[in-house]
């Protein structure tokens, strides 16, 4: 005896059909935008490494993701005084329609987060994609053509989170909370 009420609900539980992601470049681009950061944050702080005021340590360490499985990515240590500044990639397949994640962790935990987003992205409604489905009709997403072009953003905590512009002065900012914690 088949139950047609639950047949229904399998039935509309199948997700429509979605372009194939090719999974490699996604990890291949993460990783070069990773590397941008990183020479980003050394452009921003080349007097002080130069100088010997700070230490610029880039190391290797190793992630996994469900839908890319282990691969090695780089881990950044700042190190300024006795305090160690760390920036710990997390990945690139994350909720909330961001293509990679940096948690910036300080000496006593304090921590940042740094997102890489759709450069014009000011608030996390801007990367978010919400498929809406009235009965019978086509879904509506409320999401933009999303910018050929990626940007790191500083991530304001929540409850309303907002995407800051990295200048080499929100980024000093950033480093003296995590640090200072």
């Amino acid at each position: 005896m088949k139950n047609v009420a639950f047949d229904e609900f399998v039935k509309s539980q199948q997700a429509p059909a979605q372009p194939e992601i090719d999974w490699n470049k996604r990890r291949d681009e993460w990783l070069i935008n990773l590397d941008k950061l990183y020479s980003l944050i050394r452009g921003f702080l080349k007097e002080y490494i130069d100088s010997d005021q700070m230490q610029f340590k880039v190391q290797p360490i190793e992630l996994y993701e469900e839908n890319i499985g282990s691969y090695t990515a780089k881990q950044l240590a700042l190190k300024i005084g006795r305090r160690k500044v760390l920036f710990q990639p997390a990945g690139t397949c994350l909720s909330g329609g961001a293509k990679g994640r940096v948690d910036v962790v300080g000496p006593s935990g304090a921590n940042a987060r740094l997102l890489l987003v759709d450069s014009n992205a000011k608030r996390t409604t801007d990367v978010l994609r919400v498929f809406l489905e009235p009965q019978g009709k086509k879904p509506i997403s409320n999401k933009k053509e999303p910018a050929e072009e990626l940007a790191w953003k500083i991530a304001t905590r929540p409850p309303e989170r907002r995407f800051i512009e990295i200048t080499q002065e929100t980024f000093f900012e950033m480093i003296m909370e995590v640090a200072n914690g």
